[in-house]
């Protein structure tokens, strides 16, 4: 006994030494992690601020050369007086001259400024000159087809300008000047293309570390620059993981980090929008960059880790031997208990208010068991009574219907076997049984000259006999522990396409036990001799059935009798001496 009670009082003081052993180095692991994000975040700030200064820098530059450039277009065009496109037509030398100098002058200012992609003169007279040739700027489209983009103030900004018509987005952005002599004989204006792929080249050759990722936003939401040169020029609204990136944006209102997967990958975003410029800036980078510089953190926290869990595995693992297990035992026949299984019974093990606890449940389990047996028989005895005097009553009113209930029934629950387990879920096979043994219930109302008349009925005769799955449902739905089965007896002659009766249910509309028993009761039907004709054969039976599959039954439950009859699990008992078809007559059964 005092061993057993200091295993007791070990395991205790053992659990409350680990546990806050274990807080403290989660409390250090958290504080490492953060401090890691703070020098993180710190630096991605200090970057973005740097690239939205070279940004904004290299826009000013490239505009103010823009300006230079067209001031000393003026005084070449100036001096040489003939319009651009007047030298042309002509073909004279001296315009020539003209157009080779101001294509240097072009060359040259591309190379000073390695992210220029075109230099377009467009004169008001329609000429064009330029670096590149591009057919676009000869189409003599209006210059207001030219969008606006404004980055920086309006003090130290620029105007970004880009043509409307570009499919899929811009993938360049112009800086433009208007030019015009003093003697207005030239007159027009000039365009510096900005390459957006050479400007993300540019900043991720010089500002950018090539482990990061980056996204930088127009204020129009615009994407000027990503890693991912596909994606440059479209809206943010077309990258696949926006509504990702959007939720974060609402969630995190002011400039910071966050967490984000994208495209399979889960990496840390930090997000900084410029007042200078008016700009959005994302640069990203891998989760797993940023864990390598915990690896030493983590080799020393998981290693203490693993020592602690090694010490509570075994303080576990004793005190759910002393306590657990019994007390699981109790809540797993608890539950089967809940669920019916009665039969259950726990083992006599472990502290000696727990055996106790035990037996008083194995006690309870036995009487409850006992008593649930008796009620159970003594319940179904009566149900089965009172069905089988309800169809024997029938079938004492019409003795041509001998044995029908019988085998519909059988039938029926020949094709319940068959079901996939997915609809069994969905149906009793005990409420299919009372279902078919009561499916003709309904008949004991109907006048003896209309049940048991040999010739053709009339038609109100037959109306008349088609209330009998109405009566019987209803006589069904007053028998409280068989109400629920009401619905099989009443839709068992609907039809698949809708032209049953009572209801005139169609497909699915019609329960699934009145699918079934419509199968089971027109196959007896067929294959029983009646006073106004003889059977048809089991072959010729089974046929008939496929033949209506789709219009007067559930093509599903078809498949399941074809299967189950194919197997040889349906027989016909009665002799089938004569051949031919079900009376449309006389086919209510």
């Amino acid at each position: 006994m005092y061993l057993k009670w200091r295993d007791r009082l070990f395991s205790t003081f053992l659990l409350l030494v680990l546990s806050p052993t274990l807080l403290i180095c989660f409390l250090f692991y958290e504080e490492a992690q953060e401090a890691v994000f703070e020098l993180y975040e710190t630096n991605m700030d200090a970057n973005m601020a740097l690239v939205d200064e070279r940004l904004l820098s290299l826009f000013q530059s490239i505009q103010k050369d823009t300006d230079e450039l067209a001031d000393k277009l003026i005084l070449r065009m100036s001096e040489d007086d003939p319009l651009l496109s007047e030298g042309k037509r002509n073909e004279s030398k001296r315009e020539w001259t003209t157009e080779q100098s101001m294509e240097y002058m072009f060359k040259r200012f591309a190379r000073n400024q390695n992210v220029v992609g075109n230099i377009v003169f467009l004169g008001d007279d329609g000429s064009v000159l330029s670096l590149n040739e591009d057919k676009r700027w000869s189409e003599k489209k209006p210059l207001f087809s030219l969008e606006r983009e404004y980055w920086g103030t309006r003090e130290n900004g620029v105007v970004l300008l880009t043509r409307k018509e570009q499919e899929g987005g811009p993938k360049a952005y112009f800086l433009g000047k208007r030019i015009e002599d003093p003697n207005k004989k030239v007159a027009g204006h000039l365009f510096v293309e900005i390459d957006l792929d050479k400007l993300t080249d540019w900043l991720c050759t010089y500002v950018v570390p090539k482990e990061y990722g980056m996204l930088v936003l127009l204020p129009s939401r615009t994407i000027l620059i990503h890693t991912d040169k596909e994606k440059i020029g479209h809206p943010i609204e077309k990258l696949s993981y926006y509504e990702t990136v959007k939720s974060q944006w609402e969630h995190v209102k002011e400039d910071g980090i966050f967490s984000l997967l994208i495209e399979g990958e889960d990496i840390y975003v930090y997000r900084r929008v410029s007042e200078q410029s008016g700009g959005a800036y994302f640069e990203w980078l891998p989760r797993d960059d940023i864990n390598e510089r915990l690896d030493r953190l983590n080799l020393i926290f998981f290693f203490t880790l693993f020592l602690i869990v090694i010490f509570a595995c075994y303080v576990s693992h004793r005190l759910s031997k002393w306590i657990g297990e019994p007390i699981y035992n109790l809540v797993t026949a608890t539950d089967s208990l809940l669920k019916g299984d009665f039969s259950i019974r726990v083992p006599i093990k472990g502290m000696k208010e727990i055996i106790l606890l035990e037996n008083k449940f194995n006690t309870m389990a036995e009487q409850m068991h006992a008593l649930i047996a008796r009620e159970r028989e003594h319940s179904q005895k009566s149900l089965d009574q009172i069905v089988r005097s309800f169809y024997l009553a029938v079938e004492m009113k019409d003795p041509y219907t001998a044995g029908h209930t019988e085998r519909v029934t059988h039938y029926a629950l020949i094709i319940y076997d068959y079901l996939q387990q997915q609809e069994q879920l969905s149906l009793s096979r005990d409420d299919l049984r009372y279902a078919g043994l009561m499916h003709d219930i309904g008949k004991v109302a109907i006048p003896d000259h209309v049940l048991l008349k040999t010739g053709k009925l009339l038609p109100d005769e037959y109306e008349c006999m088609k209330r009998h799955s109405i009566i019987g449902g209803e006589i069904v739905e007053q028998i409280e522990s068989l109400a629920h089965v009401s619905l099989g007896v009443r839709h068992h002659h609907e039809r698949w396409d809708g032209h049953g009766y009572p209801d005139q249910l169609k497909g699915e509309e019609i329960p699934l036990i009145g699918r079934i028993l419509a199968v089971a009761d027109t196959f007896d039907a067929m294959t029983s001799t009646r006073s106004y004709r003889k059977a048809m054969s089991e072959k010729e039976a089974y046929e008939e059935i496929l033949r209506c599959q789709g219009t007067q039954f559930d093509p599903s439950i078809v498949a399941v009798f074809k299967k189950a009859f194919e197997d040889g699990a349906i027989e016909i008992t009665q002799p089938t001496d004569c051949k031919g078809r079900v009376s449309k007559d006389r086919e209510i059964s």
